[in-house]
């Protein structure tokens, strides 16, 4: 699921010349169609997660993975970019935040202990989409034209379907492994007139004699296959729990508070970043082939940063100063940024881009686990779908703020100074948060002693 939504995600660069190419319109009215689907993406975090609560992950991602597939075929009909609003952004928006939110909630059900290596080998599949897709859409733009590459894309974005049915519930999960038993147990006892049909994802069992109807069966049966498909997670909350859908009351910790709004300017610097790396290249007089070509050694690097961090930061030597060290990648990337629009030759660019992606993905696959260092874990699954609002709105204003500049300023080195610009008040905004967390474990600690 990573590997075919971080791979559009990444995209949205090439998407962006092929736009630019296709309807002629400035770079600010251009950008928006992208930046509002990632906007979306994550907006729709909470609604994604109260849709998972009701139903379950697997009914989340495949209801999300048709959305999406249809909103990148009916692109090819879009006669100007205004038509993109609704296909690309609002209807690709909608179907993928329905499929990211259940892959990130799934690894915090199935998974206690090493969590931030779990999320981080999750999440690789971004990295590994990146480096494979980005190159495989600019080819496709180059091939087919912007129907044929839009045409394709959709199909395979399909595939999101076949990770959907791969994602098990919990409840199912504990059914099957109970049937599993339960069947072993049977064997040797069935009955010669009765057929018995376990099914792998359910504790259900539907006896079938021999003089039974032929429509019941049918009937029975299409029962079966739609209760696959589309299950309902069941759970041990009370009531008032599922009553709950949204706790923004969380943003009166001023620590999460202050968090929330540097992943927000985060977000912005680095949506900038990858919507408009290629033009950038592209403006340095390197060919459009080349700059995709940063872009993937971005994302491979960015499959390597993710597990890597989750690997070092779940250590019990590293694991204390977790939120200082993320605070260091975030100033590090303000560098990076300030760097790439001085940079000439496509090898500088695939080092530094490559850098970027390292810390990028560092910085991204483990934001959920810094949660559980700033609020209560219990916390974890409401705080996560807050935190991603924020981020959600800051790939919508990023983008074409960026953009404007362009139109006004005539050249894309600009946007990446605001990006830089942004990160640099990102790490400040967390560097307050984390002395906030640091006072008030000492108080907490001193009022134990005493």
């Amino acid at each position: 699921m990573h590997v075919i939504l971080g791979g559009l995600d990444r995209s949205e660069g090439v998407f962006f010349l092929l736009l630019l190419d296709t309807f002629g319109q400035s770079a600010l009215l251009t950008a928006w169609p992208g930046a509002i689907v990632c906007t979306l993406q994550l907006v729709m975090g909470p609604v994604a997660n109260a849709f998972c609560s009701r139903y379950s992950v697997r009914t989340g991602v495949l209801l999300g993975g048709c959305l999406m597939s249809l909103a990148l075929l009916l692109n090819c009909f879009a006669t100007n970019i205004y038509f993109l609003f609704f296909s690309h952004a609002l209807l690709g928006g909608v179907g993928r935040g329905l499929v990211y939110a259940p892959g990130l909630i799934i690894v915090g059900m199935y998974f206690d202990k090493r969590v931030g290596l779990a999320s981080g080998l999750g999440t690789s599949g971004v990295g590994i989409g990146t480096f494979l897709l980005v190159p495989l859409v600019q080819v496709m733009a180059q091939g087919y034209g912007f129907i044929g590459t839009f045409l394709l894309i959709g199909g395979f974005s399909a595939n999101t379907l076949v990770a959907g049915m791969l994602f098990r519930p919990l409840s199912l999960h504990h059914k099957f492994t109970r049937a599993h038993k339960r069947k072993s147990q049977d064997d040797g006892h069935k009955s010669a007139t009765t057929k018995t049909i376990r099914n792998k994802d359910f504790d259900a069992v539907c006896e079938l004699t021999e003089g039974k109807n032929l429509k019941a069966r049918t009937c029975q049966c299409m029962t079966s296959s739609f209760s696959i498909c589309f299950p309902i997670e069941t759970s041990s909350k009370s009531s008032n729990d599922k009553k709950k859908l949204f706790h923004f009351y969380l943003l009166k910790e001023p620590p999460f508070l202050l968090f929330c709004i540097s992943i927000w300017l985060f977000a912005m610097a680095f949506r900038t970043a990858f919507t408009f790396m290629p033009a950038l290249i592209k403006s340095k007089g390197i060919p459009e082939p080349e700059a995709a070509m940063a872009l993937s050694v971005a994302g491979i690097v960015d499959t390597v940063g993710r597990v890597l961090a989750g690997f070092l930061l779940d250590t019990s030597l590293l694991r204390p100063f977790r939120p200082y060290l993320y605070n260091l990648v975030i100033f590090a990337l303000a560098g990076i940024a300030f760097l790439l629009p001085s940079l000439s030759g496509i090898v500088p660019y695939c080092a530094a881009c490559g850098v970027y992606g390292l810390l990028s993905g560092a910085y991204i696959s483990q934001k959920s686990v810094i949660l559980k260092d700033i609020l209560d874990p219990g916390h974890m699954a409401n705080s996560f779908g807050i935190l991603i609002v924020f981020q959600g709105l800051g790939n919508l204003l990023g983008p074409p703020f960026a953009g404007a500049m362009k139109d006004n300023l005539g050249g894309y080195d600009e946007a990446f100074y605001l990006g830089g610009g942004l990160l640099l008040m990102s790490g400040l905004l967390m560097s307050i948060s984390n002395v906030m967390l640091a006072v008030g474990r000492r108080q907490g600690k001193h009022k134990q002693k005493h």
